[in-house]
C-alpha cells in the first residue's frame, strides 16, 4: 500500500512521480536551452551562456542518473502503461523506441559538445577560430534535445494518460 501512494505521480496521470517530474522537467530544459541560445545570439552573454549550459548539463545529469534507476528498479511502467488504448497494439513500444533514437545518443552529443567548448574557448569565453564548429555542434545538440523531449513527451502522453 505504501509503495503503491509513493508509486502516484502529481499529474492527473497514471505516471509516477519521476516519470511525471522528468515530462515537466523537459519543458524547462527546452525552454532554458532557448534563453541561452538567446543570450548568446543576441545578447552575445557568452560567459552567462556557458554557465547556463554547464549547470543544466549537471542538473539534467543527475536528472537521467535518478530516473534510470527509478524506471529501472522501481516502478513497472509497462503495468501502468497497459491501461493505455495504444498498448495492446503496440504502440506505445513504438513510441518508446523512437523516443530512445533520440533519448540514447542525446547526452554524448551534448557531452562532446561541452567538452569540444571547453577545451577551445577561454575560461571567459569568447568567439574564436573554434566559434563555427561550436555552433554546429551547439544547435545538433540543440535539436536533438529537442527531438528527446518531444518524443518523451509523446511516448508520456500514449503510454499514461490516453
Amino acid at each position: 500500500m505504501i509503495m503503491a501512494q509513493l508509486q502516484g505521480g502529481f499529474l492527473p496521470t497514471r505516471g509516477t512521480f519521476m516519470l511525471d517530474f522528468v515530462f515537466i522537467a523537459m519543458f524547462l530544459i527546452v525552454l532554458i536551452l532557448g534563453i541561452s541560445i538567446f543570450l548568446v545570439r543576441k545578447k552575445r552573454l557568452f560567459r552567462l551562456h556557458k554557465r547556463i549550459q554547464l549547470l543544466t548539463a549537471v542538473i539534467l545529469l543527475a536528472a537521467i542518473v535518478a530516473f534510470e534507476i527509478d524506471v529501472r528498479f522501481f516502478t513497472q511502467w509497462e503495468e501502468l502503461a497497459e491501461p493505455s488504448r495504444y498498448y495492446e497494439q503496440g504502440w506505445v513500444h513504438w513510441a518508446l523506441a523512437v523516443h530512445l533514437l533520440f533519448a540514447i545518443p542525446t547526452p554524448f552529443v551534448w557531452v562532446f559538445t561541452i567538452f569540444k567548448a571547453l577545451k577551445n574557448f577561454p575560461a571567459d569565453p569568447q568567439p574564436n577560430q573554434y566559434s563555427p564548429q561550436h555552433k554546429f555542434w551547439g544547435w545538433t545538440s540543440t535539436v536533438c534535445m529537442v527531438l528527446t523531449a518531444a518524443t518523451g513527451w509523446f511516448f508520456y502522453l500514449m503510454a499514461f494518460v490516453m
